[in-house]
């Protein structure tokens, strides 16, 4: 269905170009095919991430590098 959100408007304005008349629903088309878009990707429901626990767990600010010893 996605596909559809831009090959809609994609050939209204193509046809609108042949015929001048169809500028207004073209236009509406693209409205319509834009909100429709914003609200599929609000609506998406993203998967909560598991909770670690007790060694499985991670420390997101610890940071491993390579220094070389001094010299």
């Amino acid at each position: 269905m996605k596909h559809l959100l831009w090959i809609i408007p994609l050939v209204a304005g193509q046809a609108a170009m042949w015929w001048p008349r169809l500028q207004g629903l073209a236009l509406l088309l693209m409205l319509v095919c834009g909100l429709v878009y914003i609200v599929m990707r609000v609506r998406r429901p993203t998967p909560p991430a598991p909770p670690l626990g007790g060694e499985q767990q991670r420390d997101w600010y610890s940071v491993q590098r390579d220094i070389p010893p001094p010299s």
